[in-house]
């Protein structure tokens, strides 16, 4: 049985590579490792008992290169130690002590990369708590304790048992996010649109706008463009698609902001090919910094396609009680392998009279809101019906968008000074 590595003290400024090194800035001593530093690891696990981490090391041991270990140490010690260095491309937490679990793993999404695999195990016995973390909060697999090697096996192993193949970096490309609302109503595609605007028009950063509805999307009218039959041909044809179509397909808005969209008779159902919904990402994400899909709130087929494709999923939600039931609800639609391990919320329209409390509904859900909107009724509406975008005027809708646009990753560029 390999042995469990015990984090151990080194000496100050001893090299260790990127586990070592964040150790050593976090005040945590480190085991010894002696290899050369590496951008990124395969695998990294933290368990808080040395029972655990010695059930976990014999049972993945088969699959883990070797300088890649499970080791001893709390929650916080494990936090500390990932925000200190790359996010390995696999890591395993231990959930155990902590008061409050759901709050440890918002913590902990927000100091991994979006795309890394997350493994958990605690000592909760819930099914509840095991749908929220697997289904909403991107965990991709939790075993209660007392661990067992068959169970290990059978659940974490298959997850990591492709360590050891070398593969191609990915090329690089854009971002992609799927805004959606919880209700019809809510301010979804107003969010897409003003947000879409504030990253393309005042940070400079090539951006587009996919409507999902085909048939009645609003994204187009909102900005003042036209559509073409384009974003229709792409799912029904993508043999056909090539980059000099879908710069056929979308309309400028601005300098670096475009929008790809259709306005299909609404008895005309579109043929949804398949694979072209993530052969449409892939080409926009090679073209422009930010690709915002506006899902809205029906879920139509491309709708949910976005919402399983893309890197991050940005929920609206208003002050009411059929949004949290729907926020239950979307817990349980899967996601592909890059998305985020959490989604963002969003509260829109906070402060509305008779609507809840904002306190309330992170009690509730049992995760704070990533940006709060206030309730705007004489500026949002109007600014829209005038054909203009209310993030473009100063106030608390601009300065939500704008941190909301930061918590997302748009950074202004070199351009804008």
């Amino acid at each position: 049985m390999p042995d469990v590595i015990t984090l151990t003290t080194r000496a100050a400024g001893e090299e260790a590579g990127p586990l070592g090194a964040a150790m050593a800035k976090t005040g945590i001593a480190g085991p010894e490792i002696p290899r050369p530093a590496r951008k990124r690891e395969k695998f990294l696990g933290f368990a808080c008992d040395e029972e655990s981490a010695t059930v976990l090391q014999s049972a993945l041991a088969p699959c883990l290169p070797d300088h890649n270990q499970v080791h001893i140490a709390d929650f916080r010690a494990a936090l500390s130690i990932l925000a200190g260095m790359p996010t390995p491309e696999i890591i395993l937490v231990d959930l155990s002590g902590e008061d409050q679990p759901i709050n440890a793993m918002v913590a902990l999404a927000d100091v991994v990369e979006a795309g890394t695999t997350v493994l958990a195990i605690g000592e909760i016995q819930n099914v509840n708590f095991y749908r929220t973390i697997t289904k909403g909060m991107g965990v991709k697999e939790y075993l209660p304790k007392p661990l067992t090697s068959t169970a290990v096996t059978q659940n974490f192993l298959s997850m990591i048992n492709d360590l050891h193949q070398e593969s191609l970096p990915a090329p690089r490309h854009g971002r992609s996010l799927a805004i959606t609302g919880l209700r019809g109503g809510v301010g979804a595609t107003t969010i897409a649109t003003n947000l879409g605007w504030f990253i393309g028009m005042q940070l400079h950063r090539h951006t587009v706008l996919l409507d999902t509805e085909l048939n009645s999307g609003t994204v187009a009218l909102n900005l003042n463009v036209g559509v073409t039959r384009g974003l229709t041909t792409v799912l029904e044809t993508p043999e056909r698609v090539d980059q000099l179509l879908i710069e056929r397909s979308t309309q400028p808005a601005g300098e670096r902001l475009h929008v790809l969209a259709s306005h299909e008779a609404l008895e005309k159902e579109i043929d949804l090919k398949h694979g072209s919904a993530e052969l449409l990402l892939k080409v926009l994400q090679a073209r422009y910094n930010f690709v915002i899909a506006d899902t809205g709130s029906r879920l139509g087929p491309l709708a949910r396609e976005m919402l399983r494709l893309t890197q991050q999923r940005v929920v609206v939600m208003d002050p009411s009680v059929i949004a949290l039931r729907n926020h239950e609800k979307l817990l349980t639609l899967a996601g592909g392998t890059a998305l985020a391990p959490r989604p963002m919320l969003v509260l829109n329209r906070a402060g509305t009279p008779g609507g809840l409390s904002q306190h309330y509904m992170e009690q509730t859900m049992g995760v704070p809101f990533d940006a709060v909107i206030p309730d705007l009724p004489r500026i949002v509406p109007k600014t829209t019906e005038l054909g203009t975008q209310a993030v473009s005027l100063r106030g608390p809708f601009r300065t939500a968008m704008a941190s909301l646009a930061a918590t997302l990753g748009a950074t202004a560029s070199a351009e804008t000074g």
